[in-house]
């Protein structure tokens, strides 16, 4: 895959072709590189908690297992963002003609996510703010050393004022312009995070570093009793989170790969997780419906007692049948596009995005205007989009 959270590492080829003669004496080329099965892991893991964390929202709040089950599966930008940051080299070591390209392309899907999200195309949802956080890192990578300093010590000095003063105070500052979600500071800082860990994630200190980053967040929580938020982004939710994805590299590092999972459906999601992410709100809205259906039976037919665990149960099992079918709707989407491909028509829609893409987003925000209910009308420009980025051709 090509932009954003779906930068991809090449993977090692299965095949070997035996020497002709004179071979010897000929150059060979650089062997692949191989895959990096943690990040992998981490990269399927957020995947797999934004499917269950998006599809639990229709579920009820009154179940506390289900409020936990939540909870986790909501560090799931948690997990993009620091993977992101990890990919990032990938992209700023590219011709400025492809990181043009890759930008425009990036910021038309983020601007159809944010009408699908908030109908509202400049919003500082999931896929704007990785726009913009790489637009940032790629502007830092080409100015000179003494820049990049000062951009350094600017963000420490609003990591200060981050710690120092009231959150909601700070936060402010960077919601009004861009409502959303995710609003580039503080939630860079999982970015810049990912990257630094990339960068030394070899060295001894850094699981020292990671190691105490996580005991000073359990240690303000735990006794010092500072709370936890996600909206606002709380200086300890983003310190123990953080340090946690990083330990949790490092562990997958050291350990052998669990025998127990499909490592073809595992590098076949993180190969296209710009995909997954885009195709997941059709598994979403599936499983969400079948709870429609199934929940009025669920309770009138169990007990009150029990309906506490049978609906956790339904929240685990829904989450991987949504799973199931969007790993279907992944070779499915694939297989459709080596058919287009191979008819040459694939070629050409790639070269008319923009012009599809602006079209596309005038009139899905005409739509809008008239009746926000029919968003999910945008789901196949926004597949569409995201196929077009990841099924890049050689």
């Amino acid at each position: 895959m090509t932009a954003g959270p779906a930068e991809t590492l090449v993977m090692t080829s299965r095949a070997s072709a035996r020497p002709v003669l004179g071979s010897e004496h000929m150059p060979l080329p650089n062997p692949p590189a191989a895959r990096d099965g943690s990040l992998d892991i981490i990269r399927v893991s957020a995947l797999v908690f934004m499917v269950a964390g998006h599809w639990g929202r229709a579920m009820p709040d009154a179940y506390h297992l289900v409020n936990i089950l939540q909870f986790v599966f909501e560090l799931a930008p948690v997990l993009f963002f620091f993977a992101f940051g990890m990919t990032l080299d990938r992209f700023l070591a590219k011709p400025l003609g492809r990181r043009i390209e890759d930008h425009l392309k990036l910021f038309i899907l983020a601007a159809i996510h944010s009408l699908y999200q908030q109908n509202n195309p400049f919003s500082s949802d999931f896929f704007m703010f990785l726009f913009a956080a790489r637009l940032l890192f790629d502007i830092a990578a080409r100015v000179g050393a003494a820049n990049r300093m000062l951009i350094g010590l600017f963000l420490l000095a609003l990591c200060g004022a981050w710690f120092a003063l009231p959150l909601p105070f700070i936060y402010g500052l960077f919601v009004p312009s861009f409502p959303g979600w995710f609003p580039v500071f503080p939630w860079i800082l999982f970015v810049v995070a990912g990257r630094a860990f990339a960068h030394h994630r070899h060295s001894h200190r850094t699981a020292i570093v990671a190691l105490l980053g996580l005991s000073v967040a359990l240690f303000d929580i735990l006794v010092l009793g500072h709370g936890v938020s996600k909206w606002p982004l709380s200086p300890d939710y983003a310190l123990l989170f953080g340090s946690g994805t990083a330990v949790s590299i490092l562990v997958l590092d050291r350990i052998r790969r669990p025998t127990f999972l499909p490592w073809r459906t595992v590098e076949l999601l993180s190969g296209n997780l710009l995909l997954a992410t885009a195709l997941h709100y059709i598994a979403v809205i599936g499983v969400t419906a079948a709870h429609g259906a199934l929940a009025p039976i669920l309770a009138g037919s169990v007990p009150a007692g029990y309906l506490p665990a049978v609906f956790t149960l339904e929240y685990v099992l829904m989450a991987g049948i949504a799973l199931l079918i969007l790993i279907a709707l992944i070779h499915a989407t694939l297989a459709a596009g080596a058919w287009l491909d191979g008819r040459g028509i694939l070629g050409l829609a790639d070269t008319l995005l923009p012009a599809i893409a602006t079209i596309g987003i005038v009139l899905y925000a005409a739509i809008l205007h008239i009746d926000f209910q029919m968003r999910d009308v945008g789901l196949p420009l926004l597949c569409t989009v995201a196929f077009l980025m990841a099924y890049k051709r050689a």
